[in-house]
């Protein structure tokens, strides 16, 4: 999957009104993770699951840590899928911010 950006997030709001979009911007900012730093987390101390613990994925951070990686297959993994993983978490923060705005609407 393609990179979370701007034109994406313009897409999912372009039906809501200017104060819709100032909230939705403010709190999808303070929500986002940055792709670059959780690479940066992932071959620092992936091996231990921080990076999965950093965007949300409880699971496979337990599974990282208990495993030191899965003896290192995990973390290697993970330095070339993480930064997909990081869109995928913004994508859902996003349509999760979209969802709740839309529901305080009506």
């Amino acid at each position: 999957m393609s990179e979370f950006n701007i034109v994406e997030q313009q897409m999912m709001t372009k039906d809501l009104t200017n104060e819709q979009k100032m909230l939705f911007n403010s709190q999808l900012s303070s929500a986002m993770k940055d792709r670059n730093t959780v690479l940066i987390l992932s071959v620092l101390v992936g091996g231990w699951g921080v990076d999965r613990f950093y965007i949300g994925d409880m699971g496979m951070g337990l599974l990282k840590l208990f495993t030191l990686g899965l003896c290192g297959i995990l973390w290697l993994i993970d330095i070339f899928t993480i930064r997909g993983k990081t869109d995928q978490y913004n994508r859902a923060k996003a349509n999760e911010i979209l969802a709740s705005i839309k529901m305080m609407e009506s």
